[in-house]
């Protein structure tokens, strides 16, 4: 799948898809139109096989009149396009209600980097300022060298589990992107194909054969839709049982006795008043 997508690149696959649904929901209207100047075209070539050009013109007019009445293959084969528009629709709906799921995920894995960072910064003020080998020395001193080596401990543990959480949820992200970029790649063959279909339907000449085509291209886009989201549901519950077990390995990390975090060792002793386990060397 390669590197992780932006939070750019994720925008403008949902932006292109949730346009996309919008041209689709506006195909049905668009199916009645042609088949309404279909059937004037139908008339019109009735009309002038029998009466010639005055005649064409009569039934153009008795076609816009009538269009409501055109029965027969067009009528039923009309309203079986719009069905399979509805249900390409239905098929793409829990695509359309989780547009904002990949966002999510990767602003997650963002905010897990980032506190990775943040802990990191913490590490690097204590090895900085917090070493007390060659000032202090003392039994007091070891615990608290001691404590100090054991909660450096627990911040690598947890940055490691920083490292894990941002790489799932970046691949939750990539697979939901590329779920709606084989989608998007699909609708705009579909929704070309449709529009190149429509406007042969209104011709009326080619229209039996074209409606049949229509009818097949909706029926694999539905099944692409139906495979499509049955990867992504597949891919989806892997990542779940990765995460499940990245959730497993937080319990008792190192450095994190009982899941916790390492007691500081200052309670053992008194900071501002030097004895024998505490002294300035």
């Amino acid at each position: 799948m390669g590197a992780t997508k932006s939070l750019d690149e994720i925008n403008t696959v949902l932006d292109r898809f949730s346009d996309q649904i919008a041209e689709i929901r506006s195909q049905p209207a668009k199916v009645d139109e042609a088949f309404r100047k279909a059937a004037i075209a139908a008339a019109e070539v009735e009309a002038a096989t029998f009466f010639g050009m005055t005649g064409a013109v009569a039934g153009a007019v008795y076609g816009a009149m009538t269009e409501d009445d055109f029965t027969g293959y067009m009528q039923d084969h009309k309203e079986e396009i719009k069905k399979k528009i509805q249900e390409l629709l239905d098929k793409l709906q829990g695509a359309v209600d989780s547009l904002k799921a990949p966002i999510a995920f990767l602003r997650t894995s963002e905010a897990w980097t980032t506190l990775k960072g943040k802990i990191g910064g913490a590490q690097n003020n204590e090895v900085n300022n917090g070493n007390v080998i060659g000032y202090w020395t003392g039994a007091a001193a070891l615990k608290y060298t001691a404590a100090r080596t054991l909660q450096d401990t627990a911040m690598d543990s947890a940055k490691s589990t920083c490292d894990k959480m941002t790489e799932a949820l970046a691949k939750v992200s990539d697979i939901a992107w590329d779920f709606y970029s084989k989608i998007v790649t699909d609708i705009a063959d579909l929704l070309i194909k449709l529009g190149t279909a429509l406007a042969k339907i209104v011709t009326f000449v080619a229209a039996p054969m074209v409606i049949s085509d229509t009818i097949d291209i909706l029926g694999k886009a539905i099944s692409s839709a139906v495979e499509y989201t049955k990867n992504l549901t597949d891919a989806l519950l892997l990542q779940r049982q990765s995460i499940g077990k990245i959730k497993e390995s937080t319990e008792s990390q190192k450095g994190f006795h009982n899941n916790r975090w390492p007691r500081s060792a200052s309670d053992d002793f008194n900071t501002k008043s030097p004895s024998s386990e505490w002294q300035a060397t």
